[in-house]
């Protein structure tokens, strides 16, 4: 299981770099956490309600839909979540977008004040990185990202927690 971990842990870390330098979460990243999922159930030696956290997994999917369609938030952003939805499981679910929206908010806020002080100190708006440009998005796969990493942490992911 601790494999699983590191995975886990290195997948989010590749979500936070490629968020945050290119704007985009790879499919195949996304995609490699969901093949996981099965490999975890297989290996885990505790009973885990799968189930209910498909189920989870498709009331995200139909909302993260909603929210891709009313254009609130990137396709990587609303896969990256439903995929994780699977992983944090149906009772830490609330949790988790609890969690992913407080860091959301502070992320935002604190990117938008950077934004608005870095041209009073570079003069060279050019050279700036995508992330600290004005009118840019807010590449929110870092707090989704975030979020996941602090459930791994706390033990909140059911599937890898120690039992």
């Amino acid at each position: 299981m601790s494999i699983i971990i590191f995975y886990l842990v290195f997948s989010m870390f590749a979500v936070m770099a490629y968020d945050a330098s290119k704007f985009i979460i790879p499919n195949w990243l996304v995609g490699s956490l969901l093949l996981v999922y099965p490999v975890a159930l297989f290996v885990a030696n505790f009973a885990v309600d799968w189930k209910m956290d498909l189920l989870g997994m498709l009331i995200t999917f139909a909302i993260g839909y909603v929210v891709f369609a009313l254009r609130m938030m990137g396709g990587g952003d609303v896969k990256l979540i439903i995929v994780l939805a699977l992983w944090v499981g149906w009772e830490k679910l609330a949790m988790f977008g609890f969690n992913f929206a407080v860091l959301g908010g502070v992320l935002s806020i604190f990117i938008l004040i950077v934004r608005k002080i870095i041209p009073h100190i570079i003069s060279d708006k050019g050279k700036l990185p995508r992330i600290l440009r004005n009118k840019e998005p807010v590449p929110y796969g870092l707090a989704i990202a975030g979020a996941f990493l602090m459930m791994l942490y706390s033990n909140d992911v059911p599937i890898v927690a120690a039992h």
